[in-house]
């Protein structure tokens, strides 16, 4: 949840059921179980110096008048009770997703939310795509946490995964999608067993690994390994790791024994990809990365690709996985910012075969490769881009 990645960003813990009032003063006020606010009381003394957070007042639940004295210090920070001179209503930032799908459990939030629906004063604004865009910029300490965060996907992909799939392959040994996600989660989970002297407390899945094969693929974020053997054709695998709450996501496309157009299709999203990356500097529009894409092929002649490009090529990452007002469409307005940090997600999907590509294949790859099937997928995910000054 959003509110989840906005108490990480503030406070490096998460902290359930807790109100976060904001004013534009630059007041801070936490309504929060006793046992939070002891651990809050830290933060008051460590206010950065030329912020925009100038107090924190700290206000310890309530159980015997139900929150009742802390909720109306609360509505008088946030001046529910005024109106401008146009008899205008207050507007009061939520996160909409969270405030309207019931994810408020708990007394205090659920209370909280009751108080200020039942203002008729107060129009609610969803300030979901501004939190993302201040924490889509990351600090140093932040980019440091990042680029580990890859580093540790990155030696999962090079030394948990690509030994277990030629180990497959070499044994022929019959193994499932699912079977095979588990173990590199496994390996996620606990990098020591890819000998990185690396805290397990420290690491968690972004999501289940992902690894299709076969010539059915998805190339969606949401996609799931099935319970379908794995073939030796186009193999596409997707891992994501967490390091200390900071996400990278990191995908290939291994190629076995394929037909020559397939290889050929496939440097072409490799060039794809470095036109994209060319694209991502500081000033230009997301969008532009998108386009630079379609441009790339426009160049080259492959215009029929353009249409197997995904509606987005990738989204900004950090504490959140993904964020949705941050992705890399056609349409995207926002302006790229020193300091962002992508997942540059570049794919062909269901592209067409031709019967006498097919033919090209390894003849020995051709028993268990199902190369007869009318599409193929290339998938390719970078780990979060940084900015050239960084690389």
């Amino acid at each position: 949840m959003k509110s989840v990645a906005l108490h990480q960003y503030i406070f490096g813990y998460e902290l359930p059921d807790t109100v976060l009032v904001i004013t534009p003063e630059g007041k801070v006020f936490v309504l929060a179980t006793k046992k939070k606010i002891e651990f809050l009381s830290l933060a008051q003394d460590q206010i950065p110096d030329g912020g925009g957070i100038t107090d924190i007042t700290l206000l310890a639940r309530n159980k015997a008048d139900g929150n009742a004295e802390n909720f109306a210090t609360l509505l008088k920070e946030a001046r529910v009770a005024d109106t401008d001179e146009n008899g205008s209503k207050l507007k009061v930032g939520i996160i909409l997703k969270e405030w309207s799908s019931g994810l408020n459990v708990g007394p205090i939030l659920s209370g909280w939310q009751k108080e200020l629906d039942g203002h008729d004063n107060v129009e609610l604004v969803d300030v979901t795509p501004g939190l993302g865009l201040v924490m889509s910029v990351k600090d140093t300490t932040e980019l440091d946490l990042m680029r580990k965060s890859s580093v540790l996907s990155n030696k999962v992909l090079k030394h948990g995964v690509v030994p277990k799939i030629e180990s497959i392959i070499d044994s022929e040994k019959s193994v499932t999608h699912e079977q095979l996600s588990a173990e590199i989660e496994s390996v996620i989970e606990d990098p020591t067993k890819i000998k990185l002297k690396i805290d397990k407390d420290e690491v968690q899945t972004c999501y289940f690994p992902i690894v299709q094969s076969g010539g059915q693929y998805d190339l969606k974020v949401s996609a799931q390994s099935n319970d379908k053997t794995l073939k030796y054709d186009i193999i596409t695998v997707s891992l994501g790791a967490r390091y200390q709450f900071y996400c990278s996501n990191i995908a290939r496309t291994f190629l076995i024994d394929p037909p020559k157009e397939v290889s050929k299709t496939y440097e072409t999203l490799l060039s794809v990809q470095e036109a994209c990356l060319k694209a991502m500097q500081p000033g230009n529009h997301l969008r532009d990365v998108y386009l630079a894409a379609v441009d790339y092929l426009k160049t080259e002649g492959r215009e029929d690709l353009i249409k197997k490009l995904p509606k987005n090529i990738g989204f900004s990452i950090g504490l959140d996985f993904r964020d949705g007002n941050l992705v890399l469409n056609a349409k995207n307005s926002v302006i790229i910012r020193e300091g962002m940090i992508f997942n540059l997600a570049v794919g062909f999907n269901n592209v067409e075969l031709r019967a006498s590509a097919k033919s090209s294949a390894n003849p020995k790859s051709a028993v268990s490769a199902p190369w007869g099937c009318s599409y193929f997928d290339c998938f390719l995910l970078c780990s979060p881009y940084f900015p050239a000054s960084l690389r």
